[in-house]
């Protein structure tokens, strides 16, 4: 039988709030990345779009996210 690792009394975070969160931490990479490639790489749209999403997606799952639940986790709860 696989073990369950999490506590029972642990509920997660209101979807409300994840939202919230999530917007905010969208709000700078989805406006700073696109830009900057753009730049490095002209008429290169679809190439600009695949690497700002692949950038995008890492960065909020190992970066950003982590740290916003982090700061935010007395709110959170």
């Amino acid at each position: 039988m696989p073990s369950n690792n999490a506590k029972p009394d642990c509920k997660p975070p209101p979807k409300n709030k994840m939202a919230v969160l999530t917007f905010v931490g969208l709000l700078a990479p989805v406006y700073l990345i696109p830009s900057l490639l753009s730049r490095m790489l002209p008429h290169q749209d679809f190439l600009v779009t695949v690497i700002a999403v692949g950038a995008i997606v890492v960065l909020m799952t190992y970066i950003v996210m982590p740290a916003l639940i982090w700061l935010f986790r007395g709110w959170l709860s």
